[in-house]
């Protein structure tokens, strides 16, 4: 007798962010929604390490150049990017569950440094937008982590998303 083994998939969820936190309070808004995160799958934070003293086209090149190498090719990216679609918090939900649903092994927000991002990121994935108005790195940080954890809670009808 032969019994099929039934794996479940679970995408991974990944921010890959250009430099470090500095900021000690956001830091730790940061690593609560991580810490939420994670209940209801792999969660991970990924930093390159940010351009030292170049300017802004070098800077560019560089840290596109280290996020470009952090990315495998069976990754699906979302490119957190001002040209990017506006999407709420139930669309978000929509694409996650879309990329569960493909068999994604992960899923990859990248967040640009200070300077933002070369074409040849921006065309690795799907462009996304937090607003249209300019936010601090660490900021963007810490909202694409709650919305990613809004997103799971709303996935899993849990009472955190009131709409």
């Amino acid at each position: 007798m032969h019994y099929a083994l039934c794996v479940t998939s679970i995408m991974k969820i990944s921010l890959l962010a250009v430099g470090k936190m500095r900021s000690k309070p956001l830091k730790e808004v940061c690593d609560d929604y991580l810490a939420r995160l994670a209940r209801f799958g792999p969660a991970e934070v990924r930093e390159v390490k940010a351009a030292e003293s170049a300017g802004a086209e070098q800077s560019v090149a560089q840290e596109c150049a280290r996020i470009l190498d952090s990315l495998e090719p069976a990754d699906q990216v979302c490119v957190l990017d001002e040209r990017g679609a506006q999407l709420s918090s139930v669309e978000l939900c929509t694409l996650i569950k879309s990329h569960e649903m493909r068999g994604t092994k992960r899923l990859v927000l990248v967040l640009g440094g200070a300077y933002g991002l070369s074409d040849e990121v921006r065309k690795r994935g799907k462009l996304l937008s937090l607003s249209k108005m300019t936010l601090p790195h660490e900021l963007c940080r810490a909202l694409v982590l709650e919305q990613l954890y809004r997103a799971r809670t709303i996935q899993n009808n849990q009472p955190y998303h009131h709409a």
